[in-house]
C-alpha cells in the first residue's frame, strides 16, 4: 500500500547527502585556512623571531631600507623591496609605496605574511646582487630564506572568503537539519508550501485515505485521487487539493546539457492566492496524462496554456 509518510521519509534521506557533503567540505576549508591568524597575526617584537614556519605577523621594524626595486601587485598598487640587517642577517620586506619611495623607514609598522621566495624576488635579488658587486648566491647565504610580505598579506579576501564558507555553511546545516526534523515528523515537511502547518496535517491525513482506497489514476510516479494530486518525485513530494487548483498547464524545457537533445517538462498549477507551483522532470507523455486526468475530474480548472486562460485564470484568484 502507498505510504505518504514513507515516501516522503526516503526523499529527506536523499536529500540529506548534498548538504552533508556541503557541511564537510566548509568545515575542512575552515580548519585548513589560517583565518584566526590572518585576521589576528603574530605580534613579533623583532625580526629575528622570524622564521619561515611564522605565517602572518604583526611587527614594528626599527630601521629598513630601500633595495631600489619595486613590485606592482594587485589592482595596480605599488610595492617596494626593502631590507634590513640584523645579527649579520639580511631581511627583505615587501611594502606599500608612493610614487618616490623613502629611502630609509624607522620604527615601520606593519601587518604581513612570511612566504617564499617568489620569482619576482628572484629577479629582483640577480639585480640588486649586480649593484653592490656581489653575486646572487652570495647574497642569498648571508639573507634570511624568505620575504615578509605586505602584498601577500590578504585580510579583507580572507574576510570575504571567510563570510562566503560560513553562509553556505549555515545554509546547508540549516537544510540538514530541516530534512532531520522532517524525517522523524513527516507531517512538518512542506507537501503543499501554501498552505499552514496544521492544514497540511489533515490534507495528508485525507489523501493518504484515499490512496488507500485504491481508487485513484496512477501515471508513474504521480496520482490523482478523487480530491488530490499527489506526485511521488525523486527530490520532492507534493500534495495539492484538486479544489485549491485554478488552472493546470505543462511547458517545455530544454536540458541544461547540451548533448541531450530530449525535452523535460513541467507541470503547473496555479492556486487560488495566484502563485504557481511547478512540477519538473515529467516527460511528455506523462505531462499530457495527467492534464487529461485532470480535465476527466468534477473540479472547474482551467487546462492549458494560452493569453486568454491566462487572463481567465488571474481573474479567479482570490
Amino acid at each position: 500500500m502507498l505510504q505518504i509518510h514513507q515516501k516522503i521519509k526516503s526523499v529527506c534521506l536523499t536529500s540529506l547527502r548534498l548538504p552533508a557533503v556541503m557541511i564537510v567540505l566548509c568545515l575542512i576549508v575552515l580548519l585548513s585556512l589560517p583565518f584566526i591568524n590572518i585576521f589576528h597575526p603574530s605580534k613579533i617584537e623583532s625580526i629575528d623571531k622570524i622564521d619561515q614556519n611564522t605565517q602572518c605577523i604583526d611587527i614594528t621594524v626599527k630601521k629598513i631600507t630601500y633595495a631600489g626595486y619595486d613590485l606592482v601587485g594587485v589592482a595596480g598598487k605599488q610595492y617596494g623591496y626593502y631590507y634590513s640587517l640584523d645579527h649579520g642577517k639580511c631581511t627583505f620586506f615587501l611594502i606599500p609605496v608612493s610614487e618616490n619611495p623613502k629611502k630609509t623607514l624607522t620604527d615601520y609598522r606593519l601587518k604581513a605574511k612570511v612566504i617564499e621566495y617568489d620569482s619576482a624576488f628572484d629577479e629582483m635579488a640577480e639585480s640588486f646582487a649586480k649593484d653592490l658587486n656581489w653575486d646572487k648566491d652570495s647574497m642569498l647565504q648571508v639573507t634570511k630564506p624568505f620575504i615578509v610580505s605586505n602584498e601577500a598579506y590578504h585580510p579583507f579576501f580572507y574576510m570575504f572568503l571567510f563570510w562566503i564558507i560560513l553562509i553556505v555553511f549555515l545554509i546547508n546545516a540549516k537544510r540538514f537539519i530541516q530534512s532531520i526534523v522532517e524525517y522523524f515528523s513527516p507531517t512538518l515537511y512542506p507537501v503543499c508550501s501554501f498552505l499552514g502547518k496544521s492544514v497540511q496535517q489533515e490534507i495528508l491525513t485525507e489523501a493518504q485515505e484515499e490512496l488507500s482506497e485504491g481508487t485513484y489514476i496512477q501515471i508513474n510516479d504521480m496520482y490523482i485521487t478523487e480530491n488530490y494530486f499527489v506526485d511521488f518525485g525523486k527530490k520532492s513530494v507534493s500534495v495539492i487539493p484538486l479544489r485549491d487548483i485554478i488552472w493546470c498547464y505543462r511547458l517545455g524545457n530544454f536540458p541544461l546539457n547540451p548533448f541531450n537533445q530530449n525535452h523535460n517538462y513541467s507541470i503547473n498549477f496555479m492556486i487560488r492566492n495566484g502563485s504557481i507551483l511547478s512540477i519538473a522532470n515529467k516527460t511528455s507523455d506523462e505531462a499530457l496524462e495527467l492534464i487529461n486526468a485532470i480535465r476527466a475530474t468534477e473540479y472547474d480548472i482551467i487546462i492549458g496554456h494560452s493569453d486568454a486562460k491566462k487572463k481567465l485564470a488571474k481573474k479567479r484568484c482570490e
